[in-house]
């Protein structure tokens, strides 16, 4: 048997839970993107006008457009735009930030809809943009805060795929919801502030092998103190220490060919080491 780490698989369990999580992410992204596009092509089908549902910034009228602005789109290059962004955020964010994932979309929605409601921007505004832009940020954010390397990499991607979309925030072209896209810009900042404690943490290191060998003489001579009482310091530190030598120097299995066997320190066999289209619209 070679040893433990090297040329290690996850275990069935592992990778249960892991396709359980990518269903997750899925389902969910192409559930919302499917109301979404439900409530277009029955608006464009029947010409009902649900357009006039946006949010109008500090009007009463506007208020139930804090949580339908992001079902409305103006045309097919927009909401087709904004579901690419979507589908791609919204599956990294459940996937790689489980646990705090989907309280992240939700505020996400929400709270990018309140600030723009305050911001007092006129106009009416619709699109999905402004979720895009929160959830972007916090990928971008948070995995810059939280020092964790696959998160690392998520927020480079983001920069990759997404980063030419900073320049929605700055009223550069006319028509475009600016102020929503700054909205839920702020709004992803600001969660992946809050949130940065909650969800993946760091994977914990995994001792080396002459740390093990000394947690086992501390706890060998804590065991042999209890046993002799009040016997000498020296004795029982030459006891526990020849008895935590004696366990790491079994080995559990064949020596494997790649790794020639050297002798150790304590005369043993030391084990071998682990080798866009993202607008927003005013009408």
């Amino acid at each position: 048997m070679p040893p433990e780490g090297a040329g290690r698989r996850p275990d069935a369990a592992a990778l249960a839970a892991d396709r359980q999580h990518i269903r997750f992410a899925i389902t969910l992204t192409v559930g919302v993107l499917v109301l979404i596009w439900g409530v277009f092509l029955i608006d464009a089908q029947f010409n009902l006008g649900l357009k006039r549902f946006g949010n109008r910034p500090l009007t009463t009228r506007g208020l139930p457009g804090i949580l339908t602005m992001a079902f409305l789109h103006g045309d097919l290059k927009h909401i087709w735009g904004n579901t690419v962004s979507f589908f791609s955020l919204s599956g990294m964010l459940l996937y790689f930030y489980r646990g705090v994932g989907l309280q992240v979309l939700l505020l996400s929605w929400v709270g990018s809809g309140v600030l723009l409601w305050m911001s007092g921007a006129s106009g009416n505004h619709i699109g999905l943009s402004g979720v895009i832009y929160a959830l972007a940020a916090f990928l971008f954010v948070s995995g810059i805060i939280r020092g964790i390397s696959t998160l690392m990499r998520v927020a480079l991607v983001v920069v990759f795929l997404y980063g030419s979309i900073v320049w929605g925030v700055l009223p550069i072209e006319q028509g475009v919801s600016w102020q929503g896209h700054l909205a839920g810009a702020c709004t992803g900042a600001m969660l992946a502030v809050t949130l940065r404690h909650k969800g993946p943490r760091p994977a914990q290191p995994e001792m080396d092998e002459d740390e093990s060998v000394d947690g086992r003489v501390s706890t060998s001579a804590h065991a042999v103190t209890q046993q002799h009482g009040a016997a000498e310091p020296s004795a029982i530190h030459a006891e526990a220490t020849l008895r935590a030598r004696r366990s790491a120097l079994l080995w559990k299995g064949s020596r494997p060919s790649t790794y020639p066997a050297t002798p150790s320190q304590s005369r043993g066999i030391r084990k071998p080491r682990r080798g866009p289209h993202l607008k927003s619209r005013i009408y």
